[in-house]
């Protein structure tokens, strides 16, 4: 099914940019000159032949000293009368013919060479243009594709570059085109998919190209059933309630909750504060927000990825895949102690060209626990007309010219961002909750900006929004006195930073204060490395901590490493020894995770001892 789903896609891209053509060029068709299409501008009609019956040559006799032929009949070239001599036919006058013509009057053949084509071209021709050329060609030909017998091109210096094209065998004038009309003929091949210049309607191309379609229709008529089959298409009146009993992994009761029917299981549970984890806020990737539910149920594509068939029979589903009208009772596998908390932000300020620090506060006061590395999933109300970013410092501006007017429309939707503050154990909690966040700015006017970050990072001081979490899915390992490793980039400065300020400050575990921690961190410039400063600085307090900040687009001022952080930390981790004596902790943009990864395992690092904290979409 995975392959039907890819292969539609890539037929719906091809199906759709020629419907595009076509109605574009259907467009054209509508609005272009019609005359100026013909290529008829100068084309007139010959003067017709005065016949002298008494002069004629007897056709009998014509017939008699020529080759067989299978027709005669009687025309007019040059305003005088001639006989037209068919020796081999084809069904229509552009397929393969063999002509000959005789003088009516004197019986003697007549050849159609460079001077009579030249003279037969002026009879149709009333512009102003001298003769510039009179060429004999043999098919195949641009301008009159179809043709399949010699011609004779007759091209005229007008200011459309006329060419007259006669047929070297019969004297006929097959056609007049000019600039005009080969610029429409650019359009009717593009209509017609004549891509092979056969001037038809009846090509290859568009017999591929059904194909293709036929293709398309069916994937999509299967995709479609699929749907159906697993309950994906519904229609849903207003916001109903229903009840959902709730049943521990113990399958010991929990009683009955109201969720809202048209809502995923995953948000339904947060409003009774019962929280699953979930890393990829909903989209099905992580796999984490597991429950048992009806076998009958249907199975999502993303249930296929992250459970044997076996588990799918005895009801193991994801949350967030399926809603509340779907199963009367389920069983939870696993649930956090995260709740959903009001925040009201206190502080925002840039601490880079495209990074923000923003800080909140819960409303209603108290602190919040979590261990350095947690999570928390904010909630994005729908938003429309949200032209970003605003309340720019002038020095930020140049780097915000090109979207600063943008605006757009979204749903309501999740999204993840790391706490980067690392006192969340401290004294029953933090007061203030911490995070760096990048704004995901729009490449261009078609590509919308990041919904979650242009949200967050234009909230003003005051404002107020809702949360859930938080996560502890990414955190150093308890009563661990091993060496730390780790490899940041960009917005993973978040967790990292966590991590870096528990260890050195917390005091939760007297071992980890005097374990060695490197600390390598990826930036683009120097105005992208964050707190550096305050790493240099704990890096003085601090012996067994170790900053090593590296920029892949350095000014000519930089005296530091150059690159990029992974390539840095392939040639430090030549030096270490024992290396099944380190922890590595990863955060950064998808490329820079898998290379670092990859790395890990040519070195042989075991699993266990490697965390990172994935960024998700």
């Amino acid at each position: 099914m995975l392959l039907l789903k890819k292969l539609h896609k890539w037929l719906s891209l091809l199906v759709g940019l020629q419907l595009l053509i076509w109605l574009s060029t259907g467009l054209y068709f509508n609005l272009m000159d019609h005359e100026k299409a013909s290529g008829n501008q100068f084309r007139q009609r010959p003067a017709v032949a005065q016949v002298d019956i008494n002069r004629l040559v007897e056709p009998q006799l014509v017939l008699s000293r020529s080759k067989r032929s299978v027709s005669l009949k009687q025309i007019s070239l040059l305003a005088q009368p001639y006989y037209l001599l068919t020796h081999q036919k084809g069904l229509y006058s552009h397929f393969s013919n063999n002509y000959s013509v005789v003088d009516a009057y004197t019986g003697k053949p007549i050849v159609i060479d460079e001077v009579m084509a030249t003279k037969l071209a002026q009879s149709s021709y009333k512009g102003q243009g001298r003769i510039n050329s009179a060429i004999k060609l043999s098919p195949p030909y641009d301008d009159i594709p179809r043709e399949q017998n010699h011609v004779w091109q007759i091209n005229y210096a007008d200011y459309i570059n006329t060419s007259v094209y006669i047929d070297a065998g019969s004297g006929r004038i097959i056609k007049h085109s000019n600039d005009d009309k080969r610029f429409v003929d650019i359009f009717f091949m593009l209509h017609f998919m004549d891509y092979g210049t056969e001037g038809s309607f009846n090509n290859v191309q568009i017999t591929v190209f059904a194909i293709f379609t036929l293709f398309f229709s069916l994937t999509g008529f299967i995709w479609t059933i699929e749907l159906i089959f697993n309950g994906q298409y519904k229609v849903n009146f207003g916001r109903r309630k229903r009840n959902l009993a709730l049943f521990d992994k113990n399958e010991q009761a929990m009683g009955e909750f109201e969720v809202t029917a048209n809502t995923s299981i995953l948000d339904g549970l947060i409003d009774h504060d019962i929280v699953l984890s979930s890393t990829c806020g909903g989209g099905g990737t992580c796999g984490q927000c597991k429950v048992r539910i009806d076998g009958k149920v249907k199975v999502t594509s993303a249930d296929h990825v992250h459970f044997t068939d076996e588990q799918l029979q005895q009801g193991f589903r994801l949350a967030c895949q399926h809603d509340a009208s779907e199963v009367e009772q389920l069983t939870l596998l696993d649930s956090t102690k995260a709740k959903k908390h009001q925040l009201e932000l206190t502080h925002s300020e840039f601490v880079s060209p495209f990074m923000k620090e923003l800080r909140f506060k819960v409303v209603g006061g108290y602190k919040l626990a979590f261990k350095a590395g947690a999570h928390m999933r904010f909630f994005i109300p729908a938003a429309k007309g949200v032209s970003i970013p605003h309340r720019l410092p002038e020095a930020l501006k140049p780097h915000w010219h090109h979207i600063e007017h943008l605006e757009y429309e979204h749903n309501a939707c999740s999204r993840n961002y790391s706490l980067a503050n690392g006192h969340g154990q401290n004294n029953g909690g933090a007061e203030e909750l911490m995070f760096t966040i990048k704004i995901q700015n729009a490449p261009d006017k078609i590509v919308f900006p990041g919904v979650g970050s242009s949200y967050l990072c234009n909230l003003s001081v005051g404002q107020t929004i809702e949360a859930v979490g938080p996560f502890e899915d990414f955190y150093a390992k308890p009563s661990s006195n091993k060496t730390m490793i780790l490899i940041g980039a960009g917005s993973g400065m978040a967790p990292l930073k966590s991590l870096i300020e528990e260890q050195l400050h917390s005091g939760i575990n007297e071992k980890s204060t005097k374990r060695g921690i490197y600390f390598f961190y990826g930036a683009r410039t120097e105005d992208d490395l964050l707190y550096q400063s305050e790493f240099f600085q704990l890096a003085k307090q601090f012996a067994n901590f170790n900053y090593f900040p590296v920029l892949s687009q350095p000014s000519a001022e930089w005296t530091g490493a150059k690159g990029y952080v992974q390539e840095l930390l392939k040639l430090q981790i030549e030096g270490i020894s024992q290396i099944n004596n380190v922890e590595f902790y990863l955060c950064g943009p998808p490329d820079m995770m898998s290379t670092t990864i990859d790395l890990l395992k040519t070195k042989n690092v075991d699993a266990s001892n490697i965390a990172f904290d994935e960024f998700t979409q």
